[in-house]
């Protein structure tokens, strides 16, 4: 299986599930935008992220009276991520070096990744479901 760009993990790696279907549903959809944290109903993939949306608010505001990074550290703080991989996604988004094809096939492998983790984890809890609780069952590690 392919590799998800660090950047791409170090950010995105910290959403939610639904905001990470969201934003792979506005990708395909274009709607999403460059240059603002939010223009209307579209908004930065960063700002998928938010837990709710008055951090979308004070992201816009920083964004008009602050410096890019301290809207950076602003939202890595809300995400758990790290402020200096925000900084840098943002940069690479705004100059569009990474393009909205490239980010959607990313965030799709890291879905993958997800749903492959929870098969993982569901065939755990099933072994421990069908044997006798007095022996659990031998983990093997490959």
């Amino acid at each position: 299986m392919a590799k998800n760009n660090s950047i791409i993990q170090g950010v995105f790696g910290h959403f939610q599930n639904l905001n990470l279907l969201v934003l792979i549903d506005d990708l395909r959809r274009e709607r999403v935008t460059h240059n603002a944290w939010a223009d209307g109903k579209h908004l930065c993939p960063i700002a998928h992220g938010m837990p709710f949306g008055q951090l979308v608010s004070d992201l816009r505001y920083l964004g008009q009276t602050a410096s890019l990074g301290r809207a950076c550290d602003y939202a890595a703080r809300h995400l758990g991520a790290d402020p200096a991989s925000i900084h840098r996604f943002v940069e690479l988004w705004d100059s569009h070096t990474f393009s909205t094809t490239w980010l959607l096939w990313q965030l799709k492998l890291t879905w993958r990744e997800r749903q492959l983790d929870a098969d993982a984890v569901q065939e755990i809890i099933q072994g421990f479901n069908s044997t006798d609780v007095s022996s659990p069952p031998a983990l093997t590690v490959k």
